[in-house]
């Protein structure tokens, strides 16, 4: 009996120890748990911008541009994240420290994007302040995928020299579009127009006077809209948030099909610096930065 249960406890005590030590290896490895770690520490964060979302957003918004153009800004985004998650990012953000961005970037992708789902990202609800865990929180079970990303970058020098500035993640890695381009898709604002969560990112964004600011990243050729990249009133009542559809055939003939890819929809590096100049332009000749668009009246999700 002594010996069964001395056997149960050296097993009890491998598996903590392995446990802690895979913990250990992948947040110093882990580009979306290296990230949250330092939103969680900042000393006195006083950010103009913030920008939300999911990998599109975490690739392809470059802040350090924003930031040079002089819109000091944070990538708060994180790969697989669904909107619940972000508006949990920005209420913890909101709650813990005293300045309060101007803005809010949220960047999705409605041909990719989780937009109803009650999912919070793994590596947020880990780190949330008084989370009750348990065994299925055990980080070999709760990040077992972030084991194959591991792998990536022990094996792939592209995913090694893969680095994090503002909160951006950063690939040189080229992957070629090759998809064919689909003239006859639609933007599918409903998408937006009928989801709480971005109604929920709207009016925490409305009472902390904060302007939402919602863009529809670009993807590859056979995910483009032939809509135009107009304004869309996110609250009629309160005209607090506004879409930008930047996924139109028109925007994205900025980019080079061969050179400004990471595969997937994701721009690398130098698409990202190349969307976010082209970007700011859009928004500065809508008056974003200036609370609202006063040249033009923006088109309402819910009708006239």
């Amino acid at each position: 009996m002594i010996k069964f249960i001395r056997r149960i406890f050296f097993f009890a005590l491998g598996v903590i120890l392995i446990n802690i030590l895979y913990l250990f290896i992948i947040q110093k490895t882990d580009w979306s748990f290296i990230k949250r770690n330092e939103s969680l520490r900042f000393k006195n964060p006083n950010y103009d911008l913030l920008v939300l979302g999911n990998s599109l957003a975490m690739d392809g918004i470059d802040t350090e541009v924003l930031t040079r153009h002089g819109i000091s800004s944070y990538n708060l985004a994180i790969g697989g994240s669904s909107l619940k998650t972000s508006y949990i990012q920005l209420d913890e953000y909101l709650n813990k420290y005293s300045n309060k961005p101007k803005y809010v970037i949220l960047g999705l992708g409605t041909y990719i994007g989780n937009f109803e789902g009650e999912d919070i990202n793994p590596i947020v609800e880990f780190t949330m302040e008084n989370y009750k865990y348990s065994l299925n929180d055990l980080p070999m079970v709760k990040f077992k995928w972030l084991g194959t990303e591991l792998l990536k970058k022990i094996v792939s020098k592209n995913h090694r020299e893969a680095y994090l500035k503002y909160g951006q993640l950063r690939f040189e890695k080229i992957i070629k579009d090759t998809s064919d381009l689909n003239t006859l898709n639609k933007f599918n604002i409903n998408k937006y127009s009928e989801s709480k969560w971005v109604h929920h990112i709207e009016k925490l964004c409305s009472q902390n006077n904060i302007t939402l600011l919602i863009v529809e990243m670009p993807g590859y050729k056979n995910t483009r809209n032939n809509d135009q990249f107009e304004i869309h009133i996110i609250n009629k009542n309160k005209p607090n948030g506004f879409l930008y559809n930047l996924n139109s055939i028109e925007f994205c003939e900025i980019f080079d099909d061969d050179k400004d890819w990471i595969g997937n929809s994701h721009l690398n590096l130098i698409g990202a610096e190349k969307f976010t100049k082209e970007m700011i332009k859009v928004l500065e000749s809508k008056n974003a930065f200036n609370r609202f668009p006063v040249n033009e009246k923006p088109i309402s999700m819910y009708g006239p």
